[in-house]
């Protein structure tokens, strides 16, 4: 049992998905006295990389989908937060005025459908086909080598989508896949400052940027360093709590050691670029009105192999910005700490140098990609911009949402492993019921774990320091690579 009332002192260290998220269940579930601290001022960059954030939840947009393989109980939460998704996307356009005003548009989500696509069909789709069939599902998602599916997606206003599935099928013999109409993007930074906004009404208090956001230690009520008091910030100020949440995600492994060997910093290859303002016709085509999520050998059966892994989003709007993420080869930093734990810490643009080139391997692809797939973008020389996201990849997968082990008063939630986002509107409900003692499914999924008894080591985590896939070992990409000229196709 836990000794926490709607009158305890709750810090939270994160004003990320799961900070937000937390915050927000806490506060609409009776909680009173809870604050939020961030090493960066997520207000000032409203959310987003393109204004400084170096986190993943300050991606400019992430996926959507239900899909899951063999993996139905997160299909059926995917499914239980899109119905809070859409009525967010709802409720945003009452948003009053001058909050309104601080939003690049109002809208949070948009199902505009996404293809995956491969050379084989793999066990992954298979079984998310029959999933999707069990529930009656099903008639979501079109087989591209279906012609009865193809002509069901063309009356359903989705031609224009399926159609690059089409055309990817002249140019790549035995093509599979499918589209799912079920899955779209969600506009992350608004997304974060709509969660932020109601948390703010909830009355939750938020100490965000420079040294008074920024924590350096725990407060410790005992010689034995179990118990935690609250924390310290790097102004010099302490900070008292009967509970404190780490939700720092990739620099969480760093702060809790009792993490190592479960959850670690991997790096997300990310490149974005702007279509030219004087290219109207790209814009149209690739806006999420016309262009779905285009995926390229997903799954984590798939992913691993030269030129795949591979999705681009459609256009963000009104920004102009397209993205592509590269899920194949994800890397570490690993450091050495004075106490000789040797922890993947984050290499971002906030770095001391700042770091967002990607290796020259990646880059590479991703050109290579862009000219079978997308040669019109080729062709319009459009600038890309590479930057490196770091998520918290665990040992499988799974969210950890618990106390931590022989402490007292610590609580982490991470683990999002490139898939947390779309649950935003529910992570938080997960800190709620270990506080109440409301064990469920999923409270047992994401308790804690021993990284040992995990069968399958999907992230790399028990490489070690003898890992090929050090960053700073790797060879690095330059400015010159970031134009298609450099390009040897």
């Amino acid at each position: 049992m836990t000794q926490y009332t709607k009158d305890s002192k709750i810090i939270i260290i994160g004003c990320g998905v799961f900070g937000l998220s937390n915050a927000f269940h806490l506060a609409k579930n009776g909680y009173k006295d809870i604050t939020v601290f961030d090493r960066l001022d997520m207000d000032a960059m409203d959310f987003t990389l393109l204004k400084g954030a170096d986190t993943a939840s300050g991606d400019i947009n992430k996926i959507f989908r239900a899909h899951y393989a063999e993996k139905k109980h997160y299909q059926d939460l995917s499914l239980k937060c899109l119905k809070i998704w859409q009525e967010w996307d709802r409720d945003i356009n009452l948003l009053p005025q001058d909050e309104a005003k601080k939003y690049t548009a109002l809208k949070i989500i948009d199902l505009c459908s996404m293809v995956t696509l491969d050379d084989q069909l793999g066990w992954e789709e298979k079984s998310t086909r029959e999933n999707y069939a069990k529930d009656g599902l099903g008639p979501l998602r079109f087989d591209i080598n279906n012609e009865k599916d193809i002509k069901r997606a063309e009356a359903c206003g989705l031609g224009p989508k399926i159609k690059y599935a089409l055309d990817a099928k002249s140019k790549i013999p035995n093509l599979e896949g499918s589209l799912d109409c079920s899955s779209g993007i969600i506009y992350a930074s608004r997304s974060l400052q709509y969660l932020k906004y109601l948390c703010v009404n909830l009355g939750v208090n938020f100490i965000l940027g420079d040294a008074k956001g920024t924590f350096t230690d725990y407060i410790y009520k005992d010689s034995s360093k179990k118990i935690i008091g609250g924390i310290k910030t790097q102004d010099g100020k302490s900070h008292k709590a009967d509970l404190v949440v780490v939700a720092c995600g990739p620099w969480s492994t760093h702060m809790v050691p009792e993490l190592d060997g479960f959850a670690t910093a991997n790096s997300g290859n990310v490149v974005i670029f702007k279509i030219p303002d004087n290219r109207p016709d790209l814009k149209i085509k690739y806006s999420g009105k016309n262009f779905p999520v285009f995926g390229w050998k997903m799954g984590h059966s798939r992913e691993k192999e030269h030129m795949a892994g591979i999705f681009m989003f459609p256009m963000l709007e009104p920004e102009g910005y397209m993205k592509i993420v590269v899920r194949q080869r994800k890397y570490v930093n690993n450091v050495t700490l004075d106490n000789g734990r040797v922890v993947s810490i984050p290499l971002t643009s906030r770095s001391n140098p700042p770091t967002s080139m990607l290796t020259k391997h990646i880059m590479t692809q991703i050109k290579e990609w862009m000219e079978i797939f997308f040669p019109d973008l080729v062709a319009a020389n459009v600038k890309l911009q590479s930057t490196i996201i770091w998520y918290t990849d665990t040992i499988d997968n799974d969210y950890i949402y618990d106390f931590v082990p022989n402490k007292k008063g610590l609580f982490v939630s991470t683990g999002g492993s490139g898939h947390a986002f779309k649950m935003l509107p529910l992570l938080g409900s997960f800190l709620v019921d270990k506080l109440e003692n409301q064990e469920n499914f999923y409270t047992d999924l994401f308790k804690w774990r021993d990284p040992s008894l995990c069968e399958h080591d999907s992230n790399g985590l028990r490489e070690g320091v003898n890992t090929d896939r050090d960053y700073r070992d790797q060879e690095i990409s330059t400015k010159s690579d970031m134009t298609f000229g450099s390009s040897k196709f």
